[in-house]
């Protein structure tokens, strides 16, 4: 199907569009439809990545507050002897449950 649009262009825009449309052996039209396509698709894609990057993001935040929180609980806990939670027996089980339970790499 054929639209009849008029696009204008700048000299160097023009010129960018036939070098691609001669290096690709195209013609004009379907250079220009062509590179809209790809040009909406790849920002849809970037759009997605975007929402993707601010969910890790967030996730990251969140996993290192719990982090933290687990630590302080911890070391709450009044133990009569302050040890290092890096050699802590039940800190290190809890850490091995929840890794094995639910974190799969």
């Amino acid at each position: 199907m054929t639209i009849d649009k008029h696009i204008y262009f700048t000299n160097e825009e023009y010129a960018r569009i036939k070098d691609y449309a001669d290096r690709n052996k195209l013609s004009f039209s379907k250079t220009v439809c062509n590179l809209s396509i790809s040009a909406l698709n790849d920002n849809e894609i970037l759009d997605r990545f975007n929402k993707l990057e601010k969910s890790i993001e967030y996730i990251i935040k969140k996993q290192h507050v719990i982090h933290l929180l687990e630590e302080q609980i911890y070391s709450d806990m009044d133990f009569e002897n302050v040890s290092d939670p890096k050699k802590s027996k039940p800190l290190n089980e809890f850490n091995k449950r929840i890794r094995n339970n639910y974190i799969n790499d």
